[in-house]
């Protein structure tokens, strides 16, 4: 499977019908909480939050999980198609679920968890040039290896150029964020203790 084919089916996973953002709003709203409570306990800014809600910026990935957990609900509230809660000690290429937040052209692609109390988390990040997550923090630690590509990764104030081939770790508690500033696609295996999905 290509680059190309692996694009085509995570459009699949793209949210659908009412915006990402009217979705959290409405949420929000739910459950009474103001822009201001869900950014203090999801570590972002008031502004970022507003952004999200009005469809002028989208989330990383594990900011979405932050929003998520501030919002007491679960990422796959806002997506149209979770990936399968799956349990399997073997991943093949080719046959792995991807992912996309709308509104970004950054995908996922998931590898299985072993077993369901399995600690670690871990998916292929497929970073297209020029992208930038947005600042963030969260539970737990990460574990960065590159497998293609060149990432220059801002963790706590400290800056980290990593080619094809370098790994970065951390606690993932400290503010962090990763851009692809090469002229390619680049592809992360991300390893990490912060659970996207439920079980």
């Amino acid at each position: 499977m290509d680059a190309d084919d692996i694009r085509e089916m995570s459009e699949s996973f793209v949210t659908s019908g009412e915006s990402l953002g009217a979705r959290l709003r409405a949420r929000r709203k739910a459950i009474g909480k103001t822009m201001q409570q869900v950014a203090d306990e999801a570590s972002l800014t008031i502004g970022f939050i507003s952004q999200i809600e009005r469809g002028i910026s989208t989330p990383s990935l594990a900011s979405l999980y932050n929003v998520s957990k501030a919002l007491d609900a679960s990422v796959d509230m806002f997506v149209s198609r979770a990936p399968a809660r799956s349990h399997s000690v073997v991943s093949h290429a080719g046959q792995r679920p991807t992912f996309k937040v709308d509104g970004t052209s950054r995908f996922y692609e998931f590898l299985e968890r072993g077993f369901a109390d399995a600690k670690l988390n871990a998916c292929l990040s497929h970073v297209p040039p020029g992208y930038a997550s947005d600042m963030m923090s969260h539970e737990g630690e990460d574990f960065v290896y590159l497998v293609a590509g060149f990432m220059l990764y801002e963790v706590d104030g400290a800056t980290y150029e990593l080619r094809a081939g370098d790994t970065l770790h951390f606690d993932s508690r400290r503010p962090h964020r990763g851009t692809n500033v090469g002229g390619e696609t680049a592809i992360e295996l991300w390893v990490g203790t912060m659970r996207l999905f439920p079980e």
